[in-house]
């Protein structure tokens, strides 16, 4: 399992964030009719370290996971639980994950037609073993 289908599995996976986003977990972006709440990630950096012999096993991908909703409340609670999830280690399906550092946050949002999307934007540096 590569990185990004492990932090989504993650995600998917966890109690809370199910409770409020349901399986809207996407990387980079956000189905029109998906509807809301829901979580996009990116990442934003991915440094491979090396060392005289390759490349090493472990690494941290800095990821920006948007938590989005009709109310600031219920994106605040997603990105409460988003944090949660990730920033212990786990294990899924292979794949290693250390913990994750958050690194910001920001109350973020933009007007649509029916009105105004309310956006917690998360930064998180993400320690992993492999692609």
């Amino acid at each position: 399992m590569d990185f990004q289908a492990g932090v989504r599995a993650r995600l998917l996976a966890n109690y809370d964030v199910r409770q409020i986003a349901d399986k809207r977990v996407t990387w980079l972006e956000r189905p029109q009719l998906s509807g809301l709440p829901a979580v996009t990630l990116q990442v934003v950096a991915d440094p491979r370290p090396q060392n005289m012999k390759g490349f090493e096993g472990a690494r941290s991908t800095d990821v920006q996971a948007d938590c989005w909703a009709a109310t600031y409340k219920e994106a605040l609670q997603l990105a409460r639980a988003v944090i949660s999830c990730l920033a212990g280690p786990a294990e899924i399906e292979g794949k290693k994950f250390g913990n994750a550092q958050v690194t910001g946050q920001r109350d973020l949002g933009e007007t649509v037609a029916d009105g105004f999307v309310h956006r917690q934007s998360v930064d998180l540096t993400i320690r992993h073993v492999g692609d």
